[in-house]
């Protein structure tokens, strides 16, 4: 595996961009919808393009598909600000590119960090063996001999990541990226419709609980510029912990049961406080999960650049487990959802949000400590250093991404609590002034990848809103409609997804990982493309026509 220069946070470093060389990153087939959060169109891009490709919230038939388009594009700028510690930094960035306005061939931007010697991994492996590639199962070890194929793949695993950053990665993506972020946002359907939420707001509403994942790459650079008692990992990681902890816990303090019922008979001004909470503590849950994520994703991503033979299977790894978690989740929230045990839920989600917590603690993210000794080191404040020499030396790139990771948080502010047309009109601007920075700032070859994620994003509208409300609207609203209860909608053909999804990570180990990059973005666009016909055939009940029901065609296309 080559090493790419733009080691982005979510597995971009894992990519080829050179039309030779094979797709390293598990690929998705777009499922029917884009991202759950269904993200209005005032939100930027890097919303977007930074969400958790797991799971599909917002219409969980769709849900969780493995690599998505979403991990494919991805590109966070990063890796343009320099570590000057120990290589522990997600945001690293070969020296041999000092100048942000040359042109470079796409193979020299490829080739221009050089790889670890070939004994890395051998270093790495207890036992002294000689380097080689982590190859995945063949196809018949897979289904025939299931057992003794996962424990090869775990063994080999090891001997490139240690067990505690293995261990650190399964417990943050079962229990919080598929465990209580899940739950979270699969409850935003149920809750908000509960409390007479219409679907247009609470698009607005799903909007701004998404967005800390539009500033995963502001949180990135910044846990590497501002190391937090020596470390740049794990403080950051501490304290988002506690910010997700905070917000499940006044879930659990304001929501019982009648107070719905409560807030509605009290009018809508108190329904709209009610929902406010809401959304600030699933916006704190959402935090916790985005900068977990991002952490994580900077950590392995910088180890695949050390070991270029690991090969992608920690991606695998990390969307099995990711999987896993929703699985489980989905199981439970559809039918609790139905009976309104709401209360329960929250009370489920803060025991998930703090199992990071002791792991985290005691260091099982790896990394060396920083100290003020180092050349560019400064003490900020007590227990906090700043990285001056690498902000110095990359200060455009930084306020760039600052500004790129705020912009959108702040902009589905002002869309959900101020003016639409304000926030329309202002990230339209905001789009067209990133894109002009990255063109005359980064390296082409980033920019024309930062320019298809701005066109993929804007040409696909998102309505998912809209049609979980038509999915699930009773009788009474919709007459001749789908009736789809929770049970179905979010656990059923949630669970239904997840495990055709799981299928397709142990396709992609067997046969797709040798794909070209082109080809496989082309294929996964137009299946995206494609892919939306079948909530139209549903809309338009055609399927009914045929004498298809509902459920049938639903958990088919889902599937």
């Amino acid at each position: 595996m080559h090493n790419n220069n733009f080691s982005s946070s979510t597995n971009l470093s894992s990519l080829e961009l050179d039309e030779g060389n094979p797709v390293e990153e598990t690929n998705n087939i777009n499922s029917r919808n884009n991202h759950p959060s269904s993200l209005s169109s005032t939100t930027l891009p890097s919303a977007a393009a930074n969400s958790p490709s797991s799971i599909n919230f917002q219409q969980p038939s769709n849900n969780t598909t493995i690599p998505s388009m979403d991990d494919i594009h991805q590109i966070d700028p990063s890796p343009l600000i320099t570590s000057q510690g120990d290589g522990d930094s997600s945001t690293q960035y070969t020296d041999d590119m000092t100048s942000y306005g040359e042109s470079y061939s796409e193979q020299e931007l490829i080739n221009s960090q050089g790889a670890e010697k070939p004994n890395a991994a051998a270093n790495n492996n207890n036992n002294g063996e000689e380097p080689h590639t982590l190859s995945p199962p063949t196809w018949h070890d897979t289904f025939f001999h299931p057992f003794s194929s996962t424990k090869q793949f775990f063994t080999e695993l090891s001997s490139f990541f240690s067990w505690e950053f293995l261990s650190w990665m399964a417990i943050q993506q079962c229990f919080i990226s598929g465990g209580v972020f899940a739950l979270v946002m699969s409850l935003g359907l149920p809750l908000f419709k509960e409390l007479g939420i219409d679907a247009s707001r609470q698009q607005l509403y799903m909007t701004m609980i998404f967005a800390p994942w539009a500033m995963k790459p502001f949180i990135g650079v910044a846990s590497d510029l501002f190391p937090i008692r020596g470390y740049n990992k794990r403080y950051f990681a501490l304290y988002s912990i506690l910010i997700g902890l905070i917000g499940c816990c006044i879930l659990v303090g304001v929501y019982h049961a009648g107070s719905a019922e409560a807030a509605i008979a009290a009018g809508p001004e108190a329904v709209q406080n009610f929902a406010d909470w809401i959304v600030i503590c699933f916006t704190a849950v959402s935090y916790e999960a985005a900068t977990l994520d991002i952490l994580g994703e900077g950590k392995y991503s910088e180890l695949m650049r050390k070991y270029p033979e690991s090969g992608s299977s920690i991606i695998s790894f990390k969307f099995g487990w990711s999987l896993l978690g929703s699985i489980v989740t989905q199981s439970f929230v559809g039918p609790m959802s139905d009976a309104g045990y709401f209360h329960v839920l929250f009370w489920i989600a803060l025991m998930l949000s703090i199992t990071p917590f002791y792991p985290t603690l005691v260091g099982w993210i790896p990394e060396k400590k920083r100290t003020k000794d180092e050349p560019g080191m400064t003490k900020l404040c007590s227990g906090c250093l700043f990285d001056k020499g690498s902000f110095q030396e990359k200060k455009t790139p930084f306020l760039i991404i600052t500004a790129c990771g705020l912009s959108a948080p702040i902009m589905a502010a002002v869309t959900t609590y101020a003016s639409l047309g304000i926030g329309l009109a202002v990230s339209a601007a905001l789009l067209v002034a990133f894109t002009a920075a990255t063109y005359f700032i980064f390296p082409p070859t980033f920019f024309k990848v930062f320019l298809s994620i701005i066109l993929t994003y804007c040409s696909n509208v998102s309505i998912g809103s809209g049609l979980s409300y038509f999915y699930t609207a009773d009788a009474t609203c919709l007459p001749h409609g789908p009736h789809f209860d929770y049970t179905y909608y979010i656990t059923i053909t949630g669970i239904v997804g997840s495990v055709v999804n799981f299928v397709g990570v142990i396709l992609y180990q067997n046969f797709l990982s040798g794909w070209r990059f082109r080809s496989a973005l082309i294929f996964t666009i137009v299946i995206g493309a494609l892919a939306p016909m079948i909530d139209l055939i549903i809309v338009m009940r055609w399927n009914v026509k045929i004498g298809i029901p509902d459920k049938v065609f639903f958990l088919l296309g889902n599937a």
